[in-house]
């Protein structure tokens, strides 16, 4: 079953497979609502190709919009990722170096 959601990535691990592919994975955090009001779960990502390096672009700490389908391995859910659009990319703040001057 299709699933869409929309994300927020809290890791990133990427690699090319055998075959050249580029794939991620990692975890990430999604929120529904229930009784209790708004609950944030995580849960463990995949993509491959195109999605993988999407999701490397926008990196950690970026939202956006998933669709997949979830798969049980190993008893653990994983949800397989067919494509990823950033909504938002996290902001940096630069370092900034203090300047002296002088008199």
């Amino acid at each position: 079953m299709l699933s869409n959601m929309t994300v927020k990535i809290n890791s990133l691990r990427q690699v090319l497979t055998t075959g050249g592919v580029a794939f991620s994975s990692g975890i990430l955090e999604f929120s529904n609502y229930s009784k209790d009001g708004e609950t944030s779960t995580n849960l463990n990502y995949e993509g491959y190709g195109a999605t993988a390096v999407t999701m490397l672009n926008a990196g950690i700490n970026s939202n956006g919009f998933a669709s997949g389908y979830i798969d049980i391995i190993n008893r653990v859910p994983v949800f397989k990722i067919n494509s990823f659009t950033p909504t938002s990319l996290p902001i940096v703040v630069a370092e900034e170096e203090l300047a002296t001057t002088f008199s």
